[in-house]
């Protein structure tokens, strides 16, 4: 028993490779088996042949066996077997043992096992092929010259030889398998311990990570805390700043203001950075993608970078190419803070000559574009070694030599980690002391295929917009505008109140087909998205209306979703006309021009009194207030006294508005997803109107979320838009500051008001209601009467006449 332990240990311990295991267990079982089978061989008359052919495998099996253990010629030892076993014994037992009526498919099948085990490589090729090849030789010479084999004597020859040939191959094989599952019972056993390891490192990992995402988070909500306080005092500073300006005919206090100015849109700049380092860091920056205005995209740019460069006194070159798509599909709010942090860079670290701007763009696969863009300065360039410093949070190059350069090294690690987020990164080329070179590509979705063309003399032609004047009057023609935002309604009427249009107004469907049925209308201006009946039911309604006397009426399509293909579509529904809000002076014109009777239009040129008001006009001065490009809102209006009152009911009314979205989100689930949607898409309209393009982008991001059906993504975006309009809020504050209200010394007077209020109401009059409200809310009164006549004044202006009588009842009692 001990030397069989020994015997075991040496040719089949578990510490031998396994190769040489499988090697050993083959031609050890087939040593053995053929000593066995010569006795037998002998006693049943086998052909002499036979017995040789099994003395020599025997003899080259016992010294392949010795060669493999004690002198490591493994791979020698196995290619000897093939070939002596495989190629020379098996086909001479086949011939001489009976042919196919023997044992042979037994050994056949161990010998092709034997290859595929124990060789690799070209070596098993080989081998695997001759010796395929031999046995279906031998097969083939049976079959067709049955004369070559040698038959056994007797049936139990026969007998013998298939059963011997089926015990050793058999035992072989099992003894194989036998080997094989010991082996994976230690691996699998081993594999316990170390998983079992890796599982106590892996909650120690997971334990190190909490401690440190517990940091993280403390110190990312420490910061975004500390930035969002520091905002208010901020935004107060800027304000009474403003103010200081407006008034002081000091030069000395004005030069004072002015470096205050400065300081405090530096400051709140850097407060936004670190903002948003911080929601980068904790993971609560993502991109959202949406269509976009590529042409409005650079615009948006444009104008935030501009002022700044040319007040330095460098220039701006453009070099847009004009095979870019038209409509794209990507986060833009993203993109253009990228490009916005770039160019201000290039332009902060320039003191003289030029900033070159360039958009290139090549068709890739499928309906993608990418985008490339690049931003060349003539500053004072980056050494070699800090162009990867420079991508590090708080860092600052050459401090000494930048010292009377503001920022606190954010910007760039911020438009590194956008850009990682949109699949690409930004590269830097620079030769110090002479400029630098940013560059950055981007692929986009196309939305529509049409490229912009000249980008530059687009920009003119927007650009031109801002010096709009009417050049006709109407004032026998009748309008009517269909919206359910009252701001909307009121920008339009504003933006025709010098053509003498007379202008009738409704705020939703219902509405709209009952004054149909009172009053011929010359045009009719139709919103699409409203409450309850839409634009286009509204306009399928009105065709079948029984009584209408506008059925001949041109009905125009107002909609804030000016994607590609809206027109066509609108068309295709029968409306005979489209634009897109916030309306362009100059598009309403035309399209008033294209469907308005030629004998209700009065041309003119612009005459003196036209000249003097524009000029008198353009010289109010919009206060600069965060978030806020009144150049974009010029766009959409003749003069910067209409921008400055609208911007003030949008500042009345968003705290209504802002309730409204809470209100919906609080119970947000399908059924009212639809008014969901409609609420945000119409603050984006009036955010979009009065240049508020970040928090129209943001209104956009929740509209498509609840045309998607996504609630997840409401659900992460209606608290940052609840907060943004907060924020928005109280930035407009400072346009209702301007005067102080008188305080109201008998509230009989109040009562008073009130009730000429609900006479007005009473007989719908809703011009008289208006005017009514005004005179209420120029005077300021205590806080909880304030709050009531707040409410009251949105009902109001939202034309909701039975919620406005029941807040004057409240009132009066």
């Amino acid at each position: 028993m001990k030397a069989l332990r020994k015997f075991r240990k040496r040719f089949f311990s578990q510490d031998l490779p396994t190769d040489l295991v499988l090697f050993n267990i083959i031609t050890i079982t087939g040593f053995v088996g053929g000593i066995v089978t010569i006795p037998f061989n002998v006693i049943n008359g086998m052909s002499g042949v036979l017995t040789v052919a099994i003395l020599v495998s025997i003899f080259i099996d016992g010294v392949c066996i010795y060669m493999a253990n004690y002198k490591n010629r493994l791979k020698n030892s196995t290619i000897a077997v093939c070939f002596v076993v495989g190629i020379g014994l098996f086909p001479v037992m086949f011939f001489v043992t009976g042919g196919i009526n023997s044992g042979m498919v037994c050994w056949f099948s161990m010998g092709i096992i034997f290859i595929f085990m124990l060789l690799e490589g070209m070596d098993f090729l080989f081998m695997l092929l001759t010796d395929v090849a031999i046995i279906i030789g031998c097969y083939a010479i049976s079959y067709y010259h049955p004369e070559y084999i040698v038959d056994l004597h007797s049936k139990k020859s026969v007998f013998f030889d298939v059963i011997q040939s089926l015990m050793i191959s058999a035992f072989a094989i099992g003894s194989i398998i036998k080997f094989q599952r010991s082996v994976y019972d230690r691996l699998y056993k081993q594999a316990a311990i170390n998983n079992d390891d890796l599982l106590e490192k892996t909650l120690q990992a997971k334990r190190a990570e909490k401690q440190a995402q517990t940091a993280t988070e403390a110190k990312s909500n420490f910061l975004a805390n500390m930035s969002h306080e520091i905002r208010t005092p901020i935004n107060t500073i800027m304000g009474m700043d403003e103010m200081i300006l407006r008034e002081t005919s000091e030069k000395v206090v004005e030069e004072y203001a002015l470096d205050i100015k400065t300081a405090s849109q530096n400051l709140l700049s850097l407060i936004n950075d670190i903002l948003d380092i911080t929601k980068i860091e904790s993971g609560k920056m993502g991109i959202v993608k949406g269509e976009y205005d590529f042409m409005s995209l650079m615009h948006d740019v444009l104008n935030n970078v501009t002022l700044r460069a040319k007040e330095k006194g460098l220039e701006i070159r453009l070099k847009i190419s004009n095979n870019i798509p038209c409509y794209m599909l990507g986060d833009d709010i993203r993109i253009k803070q990228v490009l916005t942090n770039v160019i201000t860079n290039a332009v902060k670290y320039t003191q003289e000559g030029h900033i070159d701007i360039t958009v290139d763009c090549i068709r890739s696969f499928g309906n993608y574009a990418d985008l490339t863009f690049s931003v060349h300065d003539t500053g004072i360039g980056i050494k070699p070694e800090d162009i990867k410093r420079m991508f590090d949070s708080f860092e600052r190059l050459e401090v000494n030599r930048n010292r009377n350069i503001e920022g606190a090294g954010l910007g760039m690690t911020i438009t590194q980690n956008l850009l990682k987020m949109m699949g690409s990164t930004l590269n830097v080329e620079s030769v110090y002391g002479e400029g630098s070179t940013f560059s950055f590509t981007i692929s986009q979705e196309i939305i529509n295929d049409e490229p912009i063309g000249d980008f530059e003399q687009k920009l003119k032609q927007l650009s031109s917009n801002y010096e709009y004047s009417t050049s006709f009057e109407a004032p026998n023609a009748r309008f009517l505008v269909v919206d359910d935002n009252t701001m909307n309604r009121k920008v339009f009427v504003a933006l025709l109140k010098d053509s003498k249009v007379k202008i009738d107004e409704a705020d939703s469907g219902s509405q709209c087909l009952q004054l149909i049925k009172n009053q011929h209308y010359d045009m009719i201006f139709l919103d699409h998205m409203m409450p309850g009946m839409d634009g286009v039911e509204t306009f399928k309604a009105m065709a079948t209306l029984e009584g209408n006397k506008c059925l001949g009426t041109p009905v125009i399509a107002l909609t804030a979703n000016a994607i590609a293909g809206a027109k066509e579509r609108y068309l295709t529904m029968g409306f005979h006309g489209f634009l897109a809000k916030p309306v362009v002076p100059s598009q309403l014109e035309k399209m008033i021009r294209d469907f308005l009777p030629e004998s209700l239009l009065e041309y003119h040129e612009p005459d003196a009194k036209d000249e003097a008001r524009k000029n008198r006009t353009k010289k109010i001065e919009l206060p600069d207030i965060e978030g806020v490009d009144w150049d974009y809102a010029l766009l959409h209006f003749p003069d910067t006294n209409l921008v400055y009152q609208t911007a003030i009911d949008f500042y009345e009314s968003i705290g209504f508005e802002r309730d409204e979205v809470l209100r919906y989100y609080n119970s947000l689930d399908d059924s009212i997803l639809e008014d969901y949607r409609i609420k945000v898409h119409s603050i984006k309209s009036m955010s979009n109107t009065i240049g508020a393009t970040a928090l129209g982008g943001l209104a956009k991001l929740c509209e498509y979320a609840a045309r998607d059906h996504d609630l997840e993504r409401i659900k992460v975006l209606t608290p940052i838009f609840l907060e943004e309009l907060d924020i928005m809020r109280d930035r407009l504050s400072v346009l209702a500051s301007d005067v102080e209200k008188p305080k109201i010394e008998d509230l009989d007077d109040l009562f008073g008001m009130l009730e000429m209020l609900k006479m007005a109401i009473m007989t719908h009059d809703s011009e008289s209601a208006d005017n009514n409200m005004k005179q209420i809310m120029a005077f300021s009164y205590e806080d909880d009467i304030q709050a009531r006549l707040d409410h009251l004044n949105q009902h109001i202006i939202n034309l909701e006449e039975d919620e406005a009588l029941a807040d004057i009842n409240e009132l009066q009692s």
